[in-house]
């Protein structure tokens, strides 16, 4: 009797360790073959012939020499992304940040740009912003710039992950669009959707493992109007229906509050929450001309000045979400638990987060994670996003 044996096929293992190689690249520099061998644990016939793979395609160039004190031997050449290959868009739509920029496949950056508040006031306004703005791009720069690869949207709102509906995004007054048909209808390329915490987690992610090869699970706590939260788990993002505010609807006991009284983790701990805490207790005078994001940029700026009632406030809210992160991290156990978000903004929002989850660890006698902050904006989520969906995209396939 014989046994069939599966295996992998070996396109796929080819394809696999060819977005490994492009991983390995994306830090910029121009990397051997025996380096990359070495690192990914290949024979260097195999890599040998993935690099050339690559190069045929356009993504790769052999750049002959790195600079060398060596005489003797022969001298290897040494492998870098073409940077001239492609162009991805990325483009951030949250109250706090409204823009587009273009990188290359290594994530320089050629362009950026805010979209304006005029062109803002609808989806259909800033798509049009956007297409406009890419086209002149590449009409400027056709001499030089490659195919554009695609295109990455961060939006600060809940929308559907199969359709690209978005659901809710209520600091820009937009609901039931399909932002995603309508920016792939303008730019006439493959457009990728997700929700601001997931960006800001894989941004956070690729972050580490251009530095290293180890693979890492983490829980992104993002803190603006209002909560959100992304968990990165075995190598991919765990979806959640693409509401990434599911943390900010957990109850919790509030210790100024009656015993059987309840309420929300975003009623104590959110943006929305720290602004009427502050408008409440603390003379906090809300311009009503301006925008969310101003105001809470102003009373981040007085808190940071050394105002000590407005410390208070942000001290108790971190305190508290210190307290039940260390919670929410009993289950999971991630290597790092990441603190994301104009709130961190905040020196005291910060160390009083990092006390409460330290108190609650001592209590418990346990410790499983250590905390991060991360200082990615918006927009360097968003080329992230679009990177990792270009990469991918050279296997035919996509975790995100």
């Amino acid at each position: 009797m014989s046994f069939k044996i599966n295996r992998p096929h070996l396109k796929e293992i080819r394809d696999k360790n060819k977005v490994a190689i492009l991983g390995m690249l994306r830090s910029g520099a121009a990397i051997s073959r025996p380096e990359i061998a070495e690192s990914l644990n290949l024979s260097l016939m195999s890599v040998s012939r993935l690099v050339k793979e690559l190069v045929s395609e356009g993504i790769c160039r052999s750049d002959g020499e790195r600079s060398s004190n060596r005489v003797l031997g022969r001298r290897p050449s040494f492998v870098s992304l073409n940077t001239d290959h492609g162009w991805v868009v990325a483009v951030c739509l949250s109250a706090f940040s409204k823009a587009i920029s273009i990188i290359d496949i290594a994530g320089n950056k050629r362009f950026e740009a805010s979209i304006p508040e005029d062109k803002s006031k609808t989806p259909e306004g800033a798509t049009r912003f956007i297409g406009k703005t890419v086209k002149s791009f590449l009409t400027t720069h056709r001499n030089t710039a490659g195919k554009l690869l695609g295109c990455a949207v961060v939006v600060a709102g809940q929308f559907d992950i199969k359709s690209g509906v978005l659901l809710s995004a209520p600091l820009l007054n937009w609901s039931g669009i399909n932002i995603q048909k309508l920016i792939e209808e303008e730019l006439l390329c493959e457009v990728v959707v997700d929700n601001i915490a997931n960006a800001l987690c894989i941004s956070h992610v690729d972050n580490i493992q251009i530095r290293t090869a180890k693979t890492l699970n983490i829980l992104l706590v993002h803190v603006a109007a209002g909560m959100g939260s992304s968990l990165f788990i075995n190598n991919q993002l765990v979806r959640r229906g693409g509401d990434e505010g599911w943390i900010g609807h957990l109850k919790i006991q509030s210790s100024k509050r009656k015993p059987d009284e309840k309420l929300s983790l975003s009623e104590v701990v959110s943006g929305r929450a720290l602004i009427d805490n502050l408008a409440k207790h603390k003379n906090f005078e809300i311009d009503q001309g301006a925008d969310f994001a101003s105001n809470f940029k102003r009373a981040i700026d007085e808190t940071n000045s050394g105002n000590k009632g407005f410390s208070e406030v942000f001290e108790d809210a971190g305190k508290t979400l210190g307290e039940n992160l260390f919670v929410l991290c009993a289950s999971s156990q991630p290597d790092f638990l990441v603190l994301a978000g104009p709130a961190f903004n905040t020196t005291p929002f910060e160390e009083s987060v990092r006390k409460g989850f330290e108190q609650a660890s001592e209590d418990a006698n346990q410790r499983w994670t250590s905390i991060q902050v991360s200082r990615h904006s918006y927009l360097d989520a968003a080329e992230s996003m679009a990177l990792r969906k270009y990469f991918c995209r050279v296997q035919k396939s996509s975790s995100l």
